[in-house]
């Protein structure tokens, strides 16, 4: 029985592990595509 919480458990770590992983690529990814175009977003001050 231990074994098995054991085993969902890490299941369950890896696959937070996975989402956290997956959502800062996208996140990277948004902000490439809007500091890239002609209608960037500016990113130093004046």
């Amino acid at each position: 029985m231990l074994k098995k919480v054991a085993v969902a458990a890490l299941a369950a770590g890896t696959l937070l592990v996975l989402r956290k992983r997956t959502a800062a690529k996208g996140d990277q990814g948004l902000w490439a595509e809007a500091t890239s175009s002609p209608d960037a977003v500016r990113t130093t001050h004046r």
